[in-house]
């Protein structure tokens, strides 16, 4: 099929591999640590100091490969209740060059499973459920069937059957997460694993293509905090996902500066999307806010016509901790 089908796949998959890009569904965050109900179900509200959070995340990419950018944001929300619990949901909205697009609406929820009293490690189960809402604007494509002399005529019948133009999805994701919280320690490790889209629905427009179904979305997560001293802190980290047929891997680290006086405290980092896209980001804790930029320097094979201009992705985080909560826990 034409030309922009191809770029409304690529708004969907955000980027998962360079050369596979075509391969995958869902809307990818560099900053995929930001917001930690999208990452995992089983990190919701998994803080027992955490009375809330609310994080907004947006991105605008490849502009530099069409003339209406691929817009993604998305709005999470989580709380701790009883220690053991955490509730929230995430609105997600993925807009690929204003002919595809794709709505998510997710309540999420988690459990403390630890045995016993200890307060050193921690394992949480997590599940969401929702819905997935996928539309094309259809007057907005060519197809190569009106491709004449040398120009796209959209009078000529596009010879394309589609079933509809709008597809419902149900949405359910579950996962595992691990924490360790032992104060006594100067390194704190996590990780963790989700499966999304677990229902595995139904996923093709066109009535003549064999069934098409959203595949599963496995993502695996692990890093530590480290920490140098009371200001300073290291996170190295690493995403790997994989979906279909395309794996994804993000290597990185952030560096944290306590500036205790201020009640602020600065971060800095750098990720990896291999064979993709290389990801500094900043970032600023100030008060009861946590604000990251962060941009894409694409490197794949795209960079002849991106010129190495990704995306551009900005995420602001407002919560509210409990007494003896810490900021670090929140990132």
């Amino acid at each position: 099929m034409r030309k922009n089908i191809i770029l409304s796949a690529i708004c969907g998959l955000s980027m998962l591999c360079s050369l596979q890009i075509a391969m995958g569904q869902d809307m990818q965050l560099s900053q995929f640590d930001a917001s930690p109900t999208l990452l995992n179900p089983a990190l919701t509200g998994m803080k027992q100091s955490l009375k809330y959070r609310i994080v907004q995340n947006y991105r605008n990419q490849w502009d530099a490969l069409t003339k209406k950018s691929f817009l993604s944001s998305a709005l999470a929300y989580d709380m701790n209740m009883q220690q053991k619990w955490g509730v929230g949901g995430y609105l997600i909205n993925d807009n690929g060059s204003r002919i595809f697009n794709s709505f998510s609406f997710v309540l999420s929820g988690a459990h403390d499973i630890t045995i016993g009293s200890q307060d050193k490690h921690h394992l949480s189960v997590g599940l969401q459920a929702g819905f997935i809402y996928k539309t094309l604007r259809l007057s907005q494509y060519t197809f190569d069937r009106q491709y004449s002399q040398g120009t796209f005529d959209t009078d000529l019948p596009n010879g394309e059957s589609f079933e509809k133009s709008k597809r419902f999805l149900p949405e359910i994701n579950f996962g595992f997460a691990y924490t360790h919280t032992d104060d006594s320690k100067k390194y704190h490790p996590y990780g963790g694993m989700a499966v999304l889209h677990c229902t595995n629905p139904k996923n093709n427009f066109i009535a003549s293509e064999d069934e098409s179904r959203l595949p599963l979305h496995y993502i695996f997560n692990v890093g530590s905090l480290f920490e140098i001293n009371n200001q300073m802190t290291l996170d190295p980290k690493i995403l790997i996902m994989k979906q279909n047929t395309v794996w994804q891997f993000n290597p990185g680290v952030l560096f944290h500066y306590n500036m205790e006086a201020n009640d602020m405290h600065l971060m800095a980092g750098l990720f990896y999307r291999v064979n993709d896209a290389i990801i500094p980001q900043i970032g600023l804790y100030f008060k009861n806010f946590i604000y990251r930029i962060s941009y894409d320097i694409n490197v794949s094979k795209l960079k002849t016509y991106s010129n190495y201009k990704g995306g551009f992705e900005f995420s602001i985080t407002l919560f509210r901790i409990g007494a003896g909560g810490s900021k670090l826990q929140f990132n």
